[in-house]
C-alpha cells in the first residue's frame, strides 16, 4: 500500500495522484519510489493504455520537501537514490506509455520539471507554474533546462529559469508549456 500516492484505473487509463495535500504534495524520496514503481508496473500492464499524473488538493506538486534540509547538509549522504531518480525519471517517461500531466494547481521546482518529459501537459485554469530553483540557489534538474527550452523556446526558458517567476495557466498555454487550459473540475474528464 502506497503512502504518498493514490492510484486508480478508469477504463484503460491509470491515474496516479500525488497524495500529500497538507504539504501541497511536496516531493519526497518515498513519493519518488512509489511513483516510479507505479509507472513501471503500468508500463508492463497490457490493460493500461495511458497514464495520468495529477495532485490531490490545491497543488500538483509544490517542489521538494525541504524539511530537514539543514540536517542533510551536515551529513555526507549517499546520493545514489537522488542520482537514480535524476537519471531514470526522464528516460522512464520517454519510453513509457503515453503520459499526461494534469497541473491542478501549483507546480513548482521538481513539480514542474518532473512533468516536462510527459507526452501531454494540461493545466487547470488557476494553475501556477514556476521553475524556482534560482530562488533557493540550486540548478534545475532532470534535464529540465534542455527540455524546457525545447518546449517553450530559449527566450521563455531563460526568463523562467533566471527569474523564478510564476507563469499562469494562460501564459503557459501561449508559450507552449501546456497543451490546453481546462476548468479545474473538468481536468480529468478531458
Amino acid at each position: 500500500m502506497a503512502e504518498q500516492i493514490l492510484s486508480e484505473v478508469r477504463g484503460r487509463v491509470g491515474i496516479i495522484r500525488l497524495n500529500r495535500p497538507e504539504k501541497l504534495n511536496a516531493w519526497t524520496d518515498t513519493m519518488n519510489h512509489e511513483l516510479t514503481e507505479q509507472v513501471e508496473t503500468w508500463n508492463d500492464e497490457p490493460t493500461i493504455g495511458a497514464i495520468v499524473l495529477i495532485g490531490e488538493g490545491r497543488a500538483f506538486c509544490a517542489g521538494a520537501d525541504l524539511g530537514g534540509f539543514n540536517e542533510r547538509l551536515t551529513e555526507t549522504p549517499d546520493r545514489t537514490e537522488e542520482m537514480r531518480f535524476t537519471a531514470h525519471w526522464t528516460k522512464l517517461l520517454r519510453k513509457s506509455k503515453p503520459t499526461v500531466v494534469a497541473y491542478n494547481g501549483y507546480a513548482i521546482g521538481v513539480g514542474l520539471t518532473m512533468a516536462l518529459p510527459a507526452d501531454v501537459r494540461f493545466a487547470a485554469e488557476g494553475a501556477r507554474l514556476s521553475i524556482r530553483f534560482i530562488k533557493v540557489g540550486l540548478v534545475p534538474e532532470l534535464g529540465s533546462t534542455r527540455i524546457l527550452s525545447q518546449l517553450v523556446g530559449l527566450g521563455h526558458a531563460t526568463d523562467m529559469c533566471l527569474t523564478g517567476r510564476f507563469v499562469e495557466a494562460k501564459e503557459a498555454l501561449a508559450m507552449g508549456l501546456v497543451t490546453k487550459v481546462i476548468p479545474a473540475e473538468q481536468l480529468l474528464d478531458s
